[in-house]
C-alpha cells in the first residue's frame, strides 16, 4: 500500500498549469516541522519540505484558497520520476554541456484540505478529492 499522510504549511503560493492534453495540474510545497531533544537537554527543529502534485479541476479551484503559510492536510500517494537536463558549464572562453539526471519525488494527492479558518467555509476548512487519471508530463 502506498498511501502518505502529511500536515504541514505551504511555503510559497501554489503553481497552476496543465498537462499535455489540458487536465489542470496544482503543484505545491508542504513544510512539516519534526522537534526533539538531545541528550544534552537541547531542543532541536527540522523542516521536511514535500513536494505536492494534484491532477483535476476540483484541485485548480483550490488553488484560490491556498496561499504561502496556509496549513493544509493533504493524503495521496508517493511517487518518485527521473529526467534529464542538460546544463551549461563556463570553461574559459566557452561553456561544456553536461547532462545531469533528476530525480524527483512528491506526493500525488487524491485529497487536500484546507485547515485554515476562512470566512468562506462555515466548517472552517475546505477538502477537494481528486482522480488519480494520470502522471506528470516530463
Amino acid at each position: 500500500m502506498n498511501q502518505i499522510l502529511v500536515i504541514g504549511f505551504l511555503g510559497k503560493d501554489p503553481q497552476t498549469a496543465s498537462t499535455n492534453n489540458g487536465t489542470p495540474v496544482l503543484k505545491f510545497s508542504v513544510a512539516t516541522n519534526k522537534y526533539w531533544t538531545d541528550a544534552n537537554d537541547e531542543r532541536h527543529e527540522r523542516a521536511q519540505w514535500h513536494q505536492i502534485v494534484a491532477f483535476g479541476p476540483g484541485f485548480s479551484r483550490l488553488a484560490e484558497r491556498l496561499k504561502s503559510g496556509s496549513q493544509v492536510f493533504v493524503q495521496g500517494e508517493l511517487q518518485t520520476r527521473e529526467y534529464e537536463r542538460t546544463i551549461q558549464v563556463p570553461s574559459g572562453k566557452k561553456f561544456i554541456e553536461h547532462k545531469i539526471k533528476q530525480l524527483v519525488v512528491e506526493i500525488k494527492a487524491d485529497t487536500i484540505r484546507v485547515l485554515d479558518r476562512s470566512p468562506k467555509a462555515e466548517s472552517g476548512h475546505a477538502e477537494t478529492q481528486g482522480e488519480n487519471t494520470e502522471d506528470i508530463p516530463h
